[in-house]
């Protein structure tokens, strides 16, 4: 135990002895801080340490009863003994009236011990109290202020005494002046009058049985103006067995109530849609239910409210949940699809359109979900994939068809370079072979076979490229580069035809966003079929590009062979029209389909004369590549 702290004045040493071993002896180690004057006793005051004061009420300088006035000033939390031999019984009734703990008579030292027990005691009391009531009333005032801010006061009722207990949030609900002491009563008198009979059958009902209620009602204020509240209430029995209390809480719920109406409002306005509409609350809990959501979904508006509609509609969303609350409480609104179950347990994609409504404080309450079915339009999504992929497996075995007619020329494009190949490198081994190798012209030599090796490859990737069943993917493209590698594949089978291929591109052109292969298919169906026109007369094949109006790309085929059906000659872009003993007249129907795939038109016309001319757009890009050298 800690040594007691005692501010003693006094001017007697010889008291001030006395005192200590008097309390050392009896009571436990005592620390005092013995004083005279005024100055001394202020100073020793501000210490503290200090625990008790004992004072001589009269002395050469200074006096106790100063020093008591001087204590309550600056330490009234301090216990002050006087302990005086001149203390008569009016001054140390004074001197208790004024705020001295007790007065102790030198020649009865005997209670001094006591004396200082019970005032340290009162005093310890005292201060546990004091902070016991402040924890209490700071704990009453966050409750009001939390009760304010939510808008829900509490309640006790007692049903034995009937009596009823309000915190001031409740008066402030009820607009009643907390002097006024409330009653059932008063209560039902207040409930607006359609809701009178329903919220006393709740009472009664509660009072009978002694069961748990929830009520929800209107009030009608002195003002008219009206308040929606909801009352949640259990009871306890007291410690009478006979008596019988229900504690609640009674919440002002206007804001969410007119926020609901006004979102019922607006979706009863919304029911003349075929859309499926719904609002809930901020827990997911249904609270309206539209005609289109019962046409739906199969459940009624009885069915729905009150339910989590996640649980009721089996909702799998397309993102965890979290992501989706978290976008609706940023932007106030989402949108997505979503799979439900309906009534019949059958599933449907939905696509929904979610809207946070707030209330006037900005605080969100509530949101509206408006939802159609999109069961047909996945199903035509679907069928378009599936014709998508048939088009593209057409397309592939169009390719491969058109390499199958070339073989003879591919074969004879990849020997010319490998024949130099060969060349070059019987060139190169002989001017290494000699007494005094030319290293010179065996470099020229291996460089030359490089650019003809390089050149073969070349050729083999692009054949492999259009052999290849991939899925189309858009880059951008130098559409000359394209024409040019059309007319190195095609040349040979042009010279079997007596065909000559001329180029005449643009050198400004610019790039275009397409897939390669596609334009690869487009440029060589066009480019055959005007060598094949013209394989009975001889010919030249022109391929011209140009930038035309509107930033669009034009690239003209012609050719001056037997020309194009005079009846319908729109008809050669249908599937399966031909004008070839051996054609499977789907080259051009392909052709057709992928340049409008491609932001495009091709079309064909009569030359002036003899032969056809075929012609495609493709829009162009602002970036130019640099420039190419005609063939």
């Amino acid at each position: 135990m800690s040594a007691l702290r005692i501010l003693l004045l006094e001017d007697s040493s010889h008291d001030a002895e006395l005192i200590q071993e008097l309390l050392e002896g009896d009571y436990r180690t005592c620390q005092i801080d013995l004083v005279q004057s005024r100055a001394e006793f202020l100073a020793a005051l501000k210490n503290p340490e200090i625990e008790l004061i004992l004072a001589d009420y009269k002395l050469p300088s200074f006096d106790g009863l100063s020093a008591l006035k001087l204590a309550l000033s600056f330490r009234p939390e301090l216990p002050f003994i006087f302990v005086s031999g001149t203390l008569g019984e009016e001054l140390a009734i004074e001197a208790l009236k004024i705020g001295a703990t007790d007065y102790v008579l030198k020649t009865r030292l005997s209670r001094l011990v006591p004396s200082v027990e019970r005032a340290l005691r009162e005093t310890k009391e005292r201060v546990e109290r004091k902070k016991a009531e402040e924890a209490l009333r700071r704990s009453e005032m966050y409750l009001a202020e939390a009760q304010r801010l939510s808008h829900t006061g509490s309640f006790g009722w007692n049903v034995t005494s009937g009596e009823i207990y309000w915190s001031e949030e409740t008066y402030r609900i009820y607009a009643l002046d907390p002097a006024i002491k409330p009653t059932v009563e008063m209560v039902i008198n207040r409930t607006h009058q359609d809701d009178r009979a329903r919220l006393r059958q709740i009472l009664d009902r509660a009072s009978a049985d002694r069961c748990a209620f929830t009520a929800e009602h209107r009030l009608v204020l002195p003002d008219d103006s009206v308040k929606y509240v909801r009352a949640v209430a259990h009871g306890v029995t007291g410690d009478n067995p006979d008596s019988f209390l229900f504690v609640g809480a009674l919440t002002d719920v206007t804001e969410r109530k007119l926020t609901e109406e006004t979102l019922r409002e607006q979706a009863s306005l919304l029911n003349l849609t075929h859309d499926a509409i719904f609002v809930c609350d901020m827990n997911r809990v249904i609270t309206y239910w539209s005609r289109g959501a019962e046409a739906l979904y199969q459940w009624s508006a009885e069915e729905a409210k009150g339910k989590l509609a996640p649980e009721l509609l089996k909702t799998i969303f397309p993102v965890p949940f979290e992501r989706i609350k978290a976008e609706l409480r940023s932007s106030d609104q989402w949108e997505g699809e979503l799979v439900r179950t309906r009534k019949d347990g059958t599933q449907i994609p939905v696509a929904s359109r979610w809207t946070l409504q707030r209330n006037a404080r900005g605080v969100p309450v509530a949101a509206l979900e408006s939802s159609n079915d999109i069961t047909h339009r996945k199903r035509a999504e679907i069928e378009r994939e599936r014709l998508r992929q048939l088009e593209t497996d057409l397309a592939h075995i169009n390719r491969v068809s058109m390499m199958g007619e070339l073989a003879a020329s591919l074969a004879h494009e990849i020997k010319q370079p490998m024949a130099a190949a060969v060349t070059s490198a019987g060139a190169c081994m002989r001017w290494l072979g000699r007494d005094a190798p030319d290293l010179s012209e065996a470099r020229n030599c291996a460089s030359a076979m490089v650019e003809a090796v390089m050149r073969a490859t070349g050729i083999i990737d692009g054949i492999r490229s259009l052999y290849r069943r991939s899925t189309p993917e858009r880059e951008l493209l130098d559409l000359n580069e394209i024409i040019q590698e059309m007319a190195v594949l095609l040349r040979d089978t042009a010279d079997r035809r007596s065909v000559s291929i001329r180029t005449e591109l643009d050198t400004g052109l610019p790039r275009t966003t397409a897939h390669r292969v596609q334009l690869q298919q487009v440029l060589m169906n066009l480019m055959l079929n005007g060598i094949e026109a013209m394989q009975d007369t001889g010919g030249e094949l022109i391929v011209t590009s140009k930038r035309i109006e509107h930033r669009q790309l034009l690239v003209s085929v012609s050719d001056s062979g037997i020309g194009l059906p005079t009846d319908e000659p729109e008809r050669i872009f249908e599937a399966f029209f031909t004008t070839k003993p051996k054609g499977t007249g789907m080259g051009l129907s392909i052709s057709r389909r992928i340049i409008e795939a491609h932001d495009g038109r091709l079309s064909a016309s009569p030359k002036t004369g003899r032969g056809a001319k075929f012609q495609f757009t493709l829009p162009g890009e602002e970036t130019r590549p640099e420039s190419v050298a005609l063939l």
